[in-house]
Formats: structure tokens, sequence, C-alpha cells
């Protein structure tokens, strides 16, 4: 079975404005690269629930794969300036169902 990560994302802007479009195109075109790099990645979405919440889900194909590619994509959250406007919670587990 796979391994998800669920991240709840708490944003100290508004994500409806002009910056957080900026952001989440940011998201979208540069992070997604990283994770796209990550060896045993699967897939990611970001569900935006409201101006200053988001919901990101990243499949992996192990635990270790995930801790390691987690790291690096970490890095990249904090050398784009993102890690500043964004407090997360993490939690994550094996993929036990699926359709």
């Amino acid at each position: 079975m796979t391994y998800l990560r669920v991240a709840v994302g708490w944003w100290r802007i508004d994500l409806n404005t002009a910056e957080g479009d900026a952001i989440l195109a940011q998201v979208r075109d540069e992070g997604l690269c990283v994770l796209r790099e990550q060896p045993g990645f699967i897939r990611y979405q970001l569900v935006l629930v409201d101006a200053h919440t988001t919901v990101a889900v990243v499949e992996w194909e192990s635990e270790d794969l995930a801790r390691e590619g987690v790291k690096n994509y970490h890095a990249w959250l904090k050398e784009s300036g993102i890690a500043e406007k964004l407090m997360l919670d993490v939690t994550g587990g094996e993929v036990v169902a699926a359709s």
C-alpha cells in the first residue's frame, strides 16, 4: 500500500488576494516541480478551504520515501519565503483502502 500525508495549512495572508494568487501559482509552478523530482512521489492535491485555510494531500510509494521527499519540499517552502506565511498541521499513514 502507499503512504498518504495530509497537511492542513493555516495561512497568515488572505489567499483570495493578488498576493495569495501569486503564492498559489508559485506552489503550482515551482512546488510541484520539487515534488515531482522526489523519489516515490505519486500525486499532490491542494484544496482551498477558505481564504486562510488549505488542505494538501500528498501520496507516496512508502513512508520512508515520503519522509525524505517532505524534507526537500519543506526546504523549498523555506527558501521560497512561503513557510513564513504558513503554519502546518501534518499527519500521515498507510493507505488501507482506495478506489
